[in-house]
């Protein structure tokens, strides 16, 4: 018999796994689903597997950053009562937000109950490892000291090569590009969204695809999913 999460989980249409992240919308699952796949033809396995599922918050209004601060919280109370027979909670919910104005919004207001950096992320060009014993918050803070100022979204995972195939299939699309170091912010018409995803979706090799395949690691790893099948790090 399925327990509280597992009928929740159905009526939103989540294929839950054990650990979960919940996301802004269908087209960071997209995203992040495809780069698990090109791990996969590279290194045999994917990086969204049976330990952990990637969930879009909803679709329109009803996703969003709201979205995964609501469904995060409500999940995070329905795992707590969910539990086994020795007393363990059977499922793990986390939640990514993109770092723009509305995800830092969100993540300094969220329920008390959600735990930022335990819990919650906020999509940063460096996501350190958090070594044992560390204030999770410094960690962050410090390794992007450097980029404090600048917006971080899922689309700008993506390589130049695929922004630049973008700019040449629909001109305009980029409204201003903000250069910090090695990283580099695309400001994006909202119509040249969904074309970005398409080109990413049709035309992504491995290497278009490593800074989303180093977001699904850094998950894994703050979720404590091992990924040690993993036989090499580009």
């Amino acid at each position: 018999m399925s327990g509280v999460v597992e009928q929740m989980a159905a009526l939103l249409g989540w294929p839950i796994a054990r650990v979960n992240v919940i996301v802004e919308g269908t087209s960071d699952v997209a995203y992040l689903t495809r780069a698990s796949d090109l791990h996969a033809e590279r290194h045999g396995r994917p990086l969204i597997d049976a330990d952990l599922a990637v969930l879009a918050a909803g679709k329109g209004n009803d996703g969003g950053v709201d979205g995964v601060s609501r469904r995060l919280g409500m999940f995070l109370q329905l795992a707590d009562v969910d539990r086994d027979a020795t007393g363990a909670t059977r499922f793990r919910f986390a939640g990514l937000l993109d770092n723009d104005i509305a995800g830092r919004r969100v993540f300094t207001t969220a329920d008390p109950i959600i735990g930022r950096y335990e819990d919650l992320f906020v999509l940063r060009p460096v996501m350190p490892a958090f070594p044992a014993g560390y204030d999770r918050k410094l960690v962050v803070t410090q390794a992007n000291l450097a980029f404090a100022t600048l917006d971080w979204e899922i689309e700008d995972l993506c390589s130049q090569r695929l922004i630049a195939m973008l700019s040449a299939s629909f001109p305009g699309a980029v409204l201003s590009s903000t250069i910090n170091g090695a990283y580099t912010h695309h400001e994006l018409h909202d119509d040249a969204k969904p074309e970005l995803k398409r080109i990413f979706l049709e035309h992504a090799n491995f290497e278009d695809a490593l800074g989303m395949i180093a977001l699904l690691r850094i998950l894994r790893e703050y979720l404590l999913l091992p990924y040690n099948f993993i036989q090499s790090r580009p």
